[in-house]
């Protein structure tokens, strides 16, 4: 059985960017008291859902039709799939970005402090799905969960970022995730704005219906970010003027197919992906930084050489559990001057 760690980040009164309309609910959650007293519904147009997702008529890239497919059944809900980044093996790491109706412009996106339609005033506050913990490979329940509260707290720790704090909301009791809900694959049409949410470890077929043929062996993780759209026009939100769309909530999936293990000293040959390592990875997203960082096999070998080495690469190599200096400037960056930026 999980260690249970008590909801303790419930701040302010949170509304939606609508006042009417189809738009999300406005839910005041000043007096929750638990986890699920933050959860905001989502509608999810039930004609589109699942059916269009697998539906296989962009076979030139199924990850674009599924993002396609989920915002035509967020229609309305003030929320969109704005970015995918997936960690693979091999080749299959890459980010994809919906394009919108504004100039097919690439969107870059960050969570704004104080944000009025989220929960976390000047925190970012994370969840974690405590129904899909387990590996296949033999890590335990109590064991993933602990290296997702390790991987938070080694970012929460960073000294450039003081004045950010990522606290743990809880566990769900049930199981959750709007992405998943989506695909078929459970979840719940729930969601926790300003939050980063971790969705569990689930089969390879996920992965392969949302990214395609290779996807389920290939794609080790993924990281989802949906940012908010005005209520006026229907176009990507920034009220705080940055040039930046405004984060609503990000979800974190693990892929199940892969041997994870506790294995800080792994090489890669041995077949063994360090559950940690990835988690990590998936939290720089989740804290909005993006992959960098080049590729390129050693002519001649089997060998997988990184211009720069880092975390944030797209493309797992070794274990890597600590923030090294690539990834904290990009960390930096970002957060150094929250929540004054």
């Amino acid at each position: 059985m999980k260690k249970l760690v008590a909801c303790f980040c419930v701040v302010s009164i949170m509304f939606t960017a609508c006042q009417e309309g189809e738009f999300l609910e406005a839910k005041d959650v000043e007096a929750a008291t638990s986890l699920e007293d933050q959860i905001i519904r989502v509608n999810l147009s039930s004609n589109v859902r699942n059916q269009t997702a697998r539906s296989g008529n962009n076979n030139d890239d199924p990850a674009r039709e599924f993002m396609s497919a989920i915002n035509t059944a967020l229609s309305g809900q003030g929320i969109l799939l704005e970015k995918i980044e997936f960690l693979g093996m091999g080749e299959e790491g890459r980010t994809l970005t919906f394009f919108s109706d504004r100039g097919n412009k690439q969107l870059t996106s960050d969570f704004v402090p104080n944000d009025f339609r989220n929960v976390g005033g000047t925190a970012v506050p994370y969840w974690i799905d405590d129904m899909e913990l387990g590996t296949s490979s033999g890590m335990t329940e109590q064991e993933t969960f602990d290296a997702i509260v390790d991987c938070m707290a080694i970012w929460d720790a960073e000294t450039c970022s003081q004045g950010l704090d990522i606290p743990f909301l809880g566990t769900s009791g049930m199981d959750v995730g709007l992405i998943q809900l989506f695909m078929g694959y459970g979840g719940f049409d729930g969601i926790i704005p300003g939050t980063i949410l971790h969705g569990g470890i689930l089969p390879p077929s996920f992965f392969e219906d949302i990214n395609g043929l290779g996807g389920g062996s290939g794609t080790i993780g993924a990281t989802f970010t949906f940012i908010w759209l005005n209520f006026e026009d229907g176009q990507p939100s920034d009220i705080d003027g940055n040039g930046k769309d405004d984060v609503a909530f990000r979800e974190i999936y693990i892929n199940d197919n892969f041997n994870f293990q506790d294995a800080p000293n792994h090489e890669l040959f041995e077949g063994v992906v360090d559950f940690e390592t990835i988690v990590l990875h998936e939290v720089g997203h989740g804290l909005s930084q993006g992959h960098f960082g080049m590729a390129f096999p050693d002519n001649g070998h089997f060998n997988i050489h990184f211009a720069p080495a880092a975390l944030m690469n797209a493309v797992y190599s070794v274990p890597r559990r600590e923030v090294t200096q690539t990834d904290q400037a990009g960390h930096c960056s970002i957060w150094a001057d929250w929540p004054n930026n």
